[in-house]
């Protein structure tokens, strides 16, 4: 006898799984990543082998963790909420702040997970069409806001895919709009140098989202943070689900999070690379490249289609992220800043392509 399955919601059941690009490529440029190998061993000791116990649940609160945070970000434990990176985080916005009677603003292109995880939840998504270059100002906002009548608005600073810092007065407008949550995802601050961090204090309807993946080069590890008024973080530890970050995650997250030279170090290098692969990209008439303030920098080919030229790049052996599929990202491809070995890769196989295609 055959058996009807189970009728998921509406979006459910035509949505793909989220995936990242995977092709093999001697240089993978693709995922904002740090390219720096950054090994467990680094941060564990012989003696966490035996004193580490797996027989019994982590610390739910992972307080000593929550407080090392605070201490950094000068809030309180009880601010911080902690997730299996900062996805987790986000997903609990929607679970709280979501529904399907409510409306999430984005403005794009932006990090996409944003609106996924909106329509996950049932919300009704408006997509304010800004494109590139990314430019949003506080008119911009305020006019979106006051047409859309949001109750989530999430905004990316340094903005994904396009890397520009965002201002401070744009964010805080969509705030003084009403009781709207407005999400500030931060997730390449180290590299910008800037936070919104301090404005939660007379912006209680901010929340600002951190992750270890990126300048704390621990992608692999899977730790992010949400910090929020308390009011609404306790609200975010109703939703949160019990023994969510692990006991190896906190114990070696507790041991990047203290290695401040370690971090200082990375995010300079960095920043050095990607104003030397910014000046490079310039000098290539055939390409547009956008200003960045992140560990990444956006790019379109002036004459190809960006999906032709990621397809040329990775049979010269370097994977980049193709955003042309990205709502209002155009013909662009976003590139992380590497090392200065896969930063020289990622140019001349740009000079290489280019250089083919005009003769």
């Amino acid at each position: 006898m055959t058996r009807d399955l189970p009728r998921p919601r509406e979006w459910l059941a035509g949505a793909a799984p989220y995936r990242t690009e995977s092709q093999a490529a001697e240089v993978r440029l693709q995922s904002n990543e740090s390219t720096e190998s950054a090994p467990l061993g680094r941060y564990l000791r012989q003696a966490d082998l035996e004193g580490t116990l797996l027989n019994r649940y982590p610390d739910i609160t992972a307080a000593d963790l929550r407080t090392l945070l605070a201490r950094r970000w000068e809030v309180t434990p009880e601010q911080v909420i902690l997730g299996n990176g900062s996805n987790e985080v986000l997903l609990y916005t929607f679970l709280i702040f979501g529904g399907s009677d409510r409306t999430l603003l984005v403005f794009t292109p932006t990090y996409t997970m944003y609106a996924r995880l909106a329509r996950l939840t049932g919300m009704r998504v408006h997509e304010e069409r800004v494109g590139v270059p990314y430019s949003l100002d506080v008119a911009r906002v305020r006019g979106a806001v006051a047409r859309v009548r949001p109750d989530v608005v999430c905004f990316s600073s340094p903005n994904n895919p396009t890397g520009n810092l965002l201002d401070d007065a744009t964010i805080l407008a969509a705030a003084d709009a009403g009781s709207i949550l407005v999400l500030v995802d931060e997730a390449y601050a180290e590299f910008s140098g800037h936070t919104l961090l301090p404005r939660i204090a007379d912006h209680p309807n901010v929340v600002v989202v951190r992750t270890l993946s990126k300048a704390h080069a621990a992608a692999g590890l899977r730790l992010g943070a949400l910090v929020a008024d308390r009011r609404l973080a306790a609200m975010y530890e109703a939703a949160r689900l019990p023994y969510n970050v692990g006991t190896l995650t906190q114990l070696v997250g507790r041991r990047i999070v203290a290695d401040d030279a370690g971090l200082a170090e990375r995010v300079s290098c960095i920043i050095g690379e990607r104003t030397r692969v910014e000046r490079e990209l310039h000098r290539m008439p055939e390409l547009d490249a956008f200003p960045s303030a992140a560990n990444f920098i956006l790019f379109r080919p002036r004459m190809m289609r960006g999906r032709a030229l990621h397809t040329e790049l990775v049979e010269r052996g370097v994977l980049v992220r193709d955003v042309s599929s990205w709502p209002d990202a155009g013909e662009s491809l976003r590139a992380t800043i590497g090392n200065p070995t896969e930063n020289d890769r990622l140019l001349d196989a740009l000079r290489a392509v280019l250089a083919e295609r005009s003769r």
